[in-house]
Parts: structure tokens; sequence; C-alpha cells
């Protein structure tokens, strides 16, 4: 933007984001937002720069969400109010876009055109890039080829607006769309069940995971619960977002006047000011509450808060102690105490810490981590003990949410909260930092763990005693795995908040990471003998709940409902897969390397070695893939690097905890658990032909009167339950046949409606395939023979595709007549 057009501007800070929390000037802040138009045309001849002043000091709002484009000279009016802008970029987004790439480069014109006019203004905020993609449409599309087009978006702005924040608002229809490169995550939501909005916030936070939630949208409308009852639900949605660590929320919206696709939306009342301008009562609830707001945390009523003993052990971690000891000095707590254990009398240690005032010093000879944490316990005045490592760097709010979690649930013996890595400054940090094994938390549900890592950890005084402290036999890891077990073996529950997070910095080399994973495998060793029903063989620890990993996840784990409508379509993450903790495992290199020696005697063993070494590849690049990388360290050679570390680490760390600990192994479960569940893999596959139709209609039928007429038309035909698919056909002893619909709505009445026929082999199908398409093209490609066989099984396979093929073509005419029948058109 050209100097010239600067405006005068009470906005004196950029925004920046500073762990789950948005910050201003380096302290914490919330976002309090409001929706502005798009109005009808006449609304307000000025753009609605005159609202502006109201917004401010009646609503006591901070920021505006637009959903257009907005001119200079408005943000310009925004920047002398103190008001940020989140721009949504607008184009073509309610038609197939994977397909259609007119929409996509409509898509990169318009977010190009408008960060270049607008960039380093001041009251610019952020960019979503995208809005609510349909969920129907994108089960029809498929979520990880919606994502990568909504990520080709986010990296194109980073690319042209670095300083400036870049997102997608989602909402709950498709939860799972997650781009691991937007800055924030950001959902329209709306609940009108104070306990459902609360718990699904927990939900949110937990799915947004090591970034900020930013409610992009919530609103109730006054017309149908009256304006009483609208200025209530905005009251308590504002409070329970803040107790919840949201860090903004958008009303939706300012006015009742606004417009959707050219027409003025009646019916609705929506706004904070009715048609005529005038305040509704819930302006005023909300700027009660937003008064009382500066930051998230002061929602918080604690009463009086317990006195806390933050204790941080340490052998001869003298390199990060200075940024940890700064941060633990400068907690925002009214009654608390630091305590250095200094395990090893380290000097450097020790001359660090005592020269802070505030910080208490306990030097003793090397005894291990769990004995550093007992002693530290045994001299603590708090009535809860608060852990934190040498290497991390607390937020300032972090007692309070931890003292938060105590004062609103008796029942918790420990809490605490994620532990973020920091912004890595170079490759390897980065690529350390996205590999696996890191310290994490292990959820039982969204608000209780089952595991929660040392680095943050606090328990109650009175419980620490019952259980009787850390066991010493832990000396570098594992002593919080084994006291978490030991606590909810005892009848207590571990509270987990987002908002109780710490910095946590993550290995710095690959050899500190690796021996880091040497020392983790051997603490599981220790374990298994302690709690041996927590094992599963010769494999890691078997969790009840999930262990916490930010890799996306798509497919099997998404509910879509019936007819994919469901308004909350969950998702549903599991552990990784039973093949990729197999084929990473010490184990399954120990007999690749045999079969690759006993291939020198008896050549078809170098056919199975293969294979195995394909399966480790295969599962170390996808993971690899999936796992986000810091933009800047992003590269080919990053991924490829990680991929590696994820074959060392898994080698390391079960190889140390197989050595360690291999009498105390239960080797029947282990090949009870292999066996079992590559046979039920098997037979849940998902493999699919498809043929698609497409139909027109301008009268506003879509795909619910197309699939009403499918059904009529095929007896026996079912709606599919598990929302895969619309209609199963017809179930075959080979095949199922099943279609899924989509519907684009274009302007007026117009719907264009596209079919997909499914073929989709049944269990026993892919039982028998499976294995051959596996074996014979390794077989052949190495010189062991079988060419012949090989011929044969394709051609049969080609026969059968084929064979599927002109069974869908041969249905076209069939589906033609029942679309003219229900009014549509054949395009």
């Amino acid at each position: 933007m050209p100097s010239s057009d600067h405006p005068v501007s009470a906005i004196n800070e950029p925004l920046r984001l500073g762990g789950k929390f948005f910050r201003e000037g380096g302290s914490t802040c919330l976002v309090k937002a409001v929706t502005f138009g798009p109005f009808p045309p006449g609304a307000f001849p000025d753009e609605g720069r005159g609202q502006l002043p109201r917004i401010r000091e009646e609503l006591g709002a901070n920021a505006l969400r637009l959903f257009e484009v907005p001119s200079l000279g408005f943000l310009h009016a925004c920047a002398s109010e103190g008001l940020r802008v989140f721009i949504t970029i607008p184009w073509t987004q309610h038609v197939d876009f994977v397909r259609r790439r007119s929409a996509l480069a409509e898509a990169d014109e318009r977010l190009l055109e408008t960060i270049t006019r607008f960039r380093g203004h001041p009251a610019v905020a952020g960019y979503f890039v995208a809005n609510e993609v349909e969920s129907t449409l994108v089960r029809w599309m498929g979520a990880s080829a919606v994502v990568e087009q909504i990520e080709r978006l986010i990296d194109l702005g980073h690319a042209n607006d670095p300083g400036t924040f870049f997102a997608y608002a989602n909402y709950p229809g498709t939860e799972y769309l997650l781009p691991q490169n937007q800055d924030f995550v950001a959902f329209n939501l709306y609940l009108e069940d104070r306990e459902a909005y609360a718990a699904y916030l927990a939900r949110l936070q937990n799915l947004a995971g090591n970034k900020p939630l930013f409610l992009s949208e919530f609103g109730i409308d006054a017309q149908s619960h009256g304006e009483e009852k609208q200025a209530e639900i905005l009251r308590w949605a504002v409070e329970e977002a803040a107790e919840a660590g949201v860090a903004g929320v958008t009303l939706f919206s300012w006015s009742d006047l606004w417009q959707r696709g050219g027409k003025q939306v009646a019916g609705w009342s929506f706004g904070l000011t009715r048609d005529d301008q005038a305040a509704r009562p819930a302006l005023g609830a909300v700027r009660e509450c937003w008064e009382e707001l500066k930051k998230p945390s002061d929602v918080l009523s604690l009463g009086t808060a317990p006195r806390v003993s933050v204790i941080v052990c340490t052998h001869r971690g003298s390199a990060t102690l200075v940024p940890c000891l700064d941060s633990l000095v400068a907690l925002d707590y009214p009654d608390f105490e630091v305590i250095v254990v200094n395990d090893g009398n380290d000097s450097r240690v020790a001359e660090i810490a005592t020269s802070y005032q505030e910080v208490r010093h306990l030097g003793t000879e090397h005894e291990g981590l769990g004995a550093a944490r007992n002693t530290g316990a045994g001299v603590a005045t708090g009535e809860i003990f608060a852990y934190t490592d040498d290497d991390c760097v607390v937020d300032p709010e972090w007692l309070k949410w931890i003292a938060h979690q105590f004062d609103s649930d008796p029942s918790l013996g420990c809490a605490g909260g994620p532990n973020l890595p920091p912004r890595p400054e170079t490759a390897t940090r980065a690529r350390v930092a996205a590999a696996p094994g890191g310290p994490t938390h292990v959820l039982l549900d969204d608000l209780h763990a089952e595991h929660l890592p040392g680095c943050n950890l606090a328990v109650r005084r009175e419980v620490f005693k019952e259980v009787g402290g850390f066991h010493t036999v832990f000396r570098a890891a594992g002593d919080d795995v084994d006291f978490c077990w030991r606590v909810l073996a005892a009848g207590y529950g571990l509270g987990f908040h987002a908002a109780a997070f710490v910095w946590h910095h993550r290995r710095f080399t690959w050899r500190a990471y690796l021996k880091q994973q040497i020392g983790y495998g051997r603490a599981e060793a220790l374990l298994m003998p302690m709690h041996p029903e927590r094992f599963r063989g010769a494999g890691g620890a078997v969790w009840k709940g999930r262990v916490y990993v930010s890799r996306r996840r798509f497919g099997p784990f998404v509910y879509h409902g019936h007819y994919g409508h469901e308004p909350f379509q969950l998702m549903y993450p599991g552990g990784d897969s039973w093949f990729g903790e197999v084929a990473l495992h010490f184990l399954w290199w120990a007999v690749m390397l045999a079969f690759a020696i006993g291939g020198i005697f008896f050549a078809p063993l170098f056919c199975v070695a293969g294979l195995m070494l394909f399966g480790t590849g295969y599962v170390a690049f996808g993971r690899a893939g999936r796992s986000p990388v810091e933009p800047e360290f992003d590269t080919t050679t990053s991924r490829f690097a990680l991929t590696g570390l994820i074959v060392a680490q898994g080698i390391v760390r079960s190889g140390s905890r197989l050595l360690a600990g291999w009498r105390h192994a239960n080797w029947g479960r282990s090949l009870q658990f292999v066996g079992g569940t590559a046979a039920e893999t098997l037979a849940k596959g998902w493999w699919k032909l498809g043929d698609e139709l497409e139909f027109w209609s301008d009268r506003g039928l879509g795909r619910e009167e197309l699939l009403a007429a499918i059904l009529s038309a095929y007896p026996g035909a079912e709606d599919d339950s598990s929302g895969k698919t619309d209609v199963i056909l017809r179930q075959g002893r080979f095949w199922n046949w099943a279609v899924i619909t989509v519907t684009e709505y274009h302007e007026d009445e117009g719907r264009l409606t596209r079919l997909r026929v499914l073929a989709r082999p049944q269990p026993l199908m892919r039982l028998l395939v499976s294995p051959a398409l596996l074996v014979l093209p390794f077989a052949v490609a190495l010189g062991f023979g079988f060419q012949n066989e090989l011929l044969t099984f394709l051609l049969v396979f080609a026969v059968i595709f084929v064979a599927a093929r002109l069974f869908m073509w041969a249905k076209h005419p069939r589906f033609h007549r029942i679309a003219r029948e229900a009014g549509f058109e054949v395009v």
C-alpha cells in the first residue's frame, strides 16, 4: 500500500500469536469481533462507516469480520477506530472446485488482488481463504482434496503477505477439514444449549491442537427466541468461550440488515441492532461481558487461590534454565513458590538458580528424575505441586488455568495441559519437532486425560502422599506415566485444559532425539512388569484414550450421517495403524534381515524381504507426509529426512524396550494382535470404481428428490447407514453397488445434481485379491518366475474390472429414465 495511503491508526501493535492465544504488544488479548455485512444495496450509503464508532464504543468490540472485500477508505475508518478486520475472500466454492479449475483460478485471483491492495494496512488482521465448504460437497470431492486446495490458498497468502494471518472458517459439518498451515483454527458454531456448547468448545480446542481456537461466527435468532433470550445466550456464550480458553469470538451479526446472493434475507433476526439501527438488549449484555474481559483468563474466579509450589527438576540443564526461570518468576498468580532441584548439584545450575531471589535451590546427589521430583515435593509448602521441566517456558496465566481445573472439579487428583513446541530456528529442529515419540498427553475425553507429561503436571498434595509420590527406579523418563496410572487406579481423575499450556523445547539435534527415544524405550521396559495389563506383548503401551497427535486424519474416522447431512460430522481419531506399529518395529527389521540373508540360499525369500521393506517405506513416507513441518523448513529434503527419523525412531525405541524388557513381554498376545488385526484390515478396505452422471433442474429439485426416485425404482435398495454413500442398490457375493450424490446450488432455483455409481468389493473379494496383488508383482520383478500366474491373475482381475464398468455403463439409461421421471434434465 503506498505510504500516502496510510491512515491515522488507533492500532499501535500488530496482532501476533502466542501459544493458544492472540497477543498484542507482548500481552495476551481477547479478540472481540462482530460480523459486519454483507448489507442489502442502499442500507448504508457510506459502507457502514457511521456504524464503526458504535461498534467500538457501544459494543466494546475490537474487530470485525467481513464477507466482502471492503474499500480502502473503509479500512482507514476501521484503523482510526481501533478495529481490526478479518476479511473473507469471496469466490465460487459451492461447486466441485477440485475439478472445475476456473473456480480455483478465481480464488487465486481474488486473494492476490485483495492482499496486494491491503498489504501492510494496520487494520488488516487476517484473511479467511474460504468459508464453510458444504459437507456433502466435501464428501463428494474428498476431504483430502479439499484440504489440499485450502492449504494451497493459504500458502499463496503467506508467500505474498508473510506478516498476516490466514485461516479457513470451518463448521461442525466438516470438523475434519483442518489445514495444517493455517495460523489459527476457526469454526462457525451455532448451539443454543449451554452445556452442549461448552462441551463442543473443549472438543474444538483439542482439534485445534497447538494453535489458537477462534470462533468465527456465533449467533442467536431474536425472532424465534425473543430478544431477552438472545441477550442471555450471547452473554453465556462469551463467558463459556473465555472459560474454554478460546482466543476470540465473532458474534453474528451487527445488524438485521444483511443479504445473501444479492437478495435481502428475511425471517431471521440475528442482529445486535434491528433494521432501524436501534440496539437490542443483547448489545448491552455483550458489552458488559466484554468490558470485564481483556484476556480469556479474566473470566476465571478462583475465590481463595490455593498456594502452588512450582517444581523444576534439572540434571545439567543450565543451557535452557534461564528462560525457564524467567517465565516462572513472571507468572501472573497471587500465591506461588519456585523450587529448583539440582539433580547432581551442577555448579552452573546452582549459579543460575541462586541468582533469582524468588527461587529456592536444592542441590542433591544424582539420583534420577523420580527421586528429584520427590525431593522437591518434600520441601514444598503449597497445596498443589506443579511440575515443569528445565527446557520449558510457561505461559504467564499457566497457574490460573491449573488452579481453575482443581477448583471446578474436586475429583481431580492431577491437572495439566498441552506442551507446545516453540517455533524452530533451524531445519533440524523443525524435523525433530515433527517427528513422533515426543512427550504428549493421552486423552480419555476432551477434559480428562489418561496421561499428562511431567513437563506440565500438577497434583494435589494429599493425592501425592496417598499414591506414594514418584517411583525412584525411573531415572530419566517413565516416572510421569507410572504416576498418572497410579493416580487413576486410586480413583482420581486427571484434568486437562487446552489453555494450561507450556512451551517445551524438543531436542535440538538428531542424536539427542534418538538418545531420548532410547531412554523412553528403556523406561517402557521398566513399566512393563509394574503394569503388565497396559502393554501389548512386545509393542508399546496400550492406551484406553487417544494419544495426542497433530497428523491429519481422514476417511473411516468420520461419521457423515444420513445422506451426508449429519450436522456435527464427528471425527473419531484412533491410534496409528497396527501395520504402522509393526512395520517400524525392531523385530520387523530383524525378520527382514533374516529373510534377506536366507535369500542367498533360497531366492524367493528376497521377495518377502522386499515386500517388508516396501511396507516400512510406505508407512514412514505416509506419516512424514501427514506430519506438520514449520512452513519455512517444509521442503522435499525435510520430508525425506523426517521419513528417516520416523524409521530410526521406531527401531531404536522398540529395540531398547525389547532388549531391556523381553523377559516381561507377552509374545502370545503380540502374535494374536498382529494376526487378528491384519485379517480385519484386509476385510474392511474401501476400494471403489466410480462412474458419474449429471442432472439439472431449474425448479429447485436436488439430490433428495433424485435419491427418493432411485429408492422407488430399485426394489431392495436401502439407505447406507454409514453415510459413506447414500443408497446401496444391491449387495452381491463379491460386489456391492451403491450411489453417492451431491447438489450444487446456482442462481434462482437452478440445481446441478451429480451422481456417482460405485462398485465396492465385498470382504471375501478383498481377502482373495489383496495377497496376490502384493506378492505376485514382486516375485516377477525379482526374477522368481510366476509370470504365467501373474498374467492369469491380471487377466481375471481385468475381466472383473471391465465387467464392473460395463455394468455401470449399462445402468446409464435406467438412471436417465429415473431422473427424467423425477423432473430432471440429463446433462
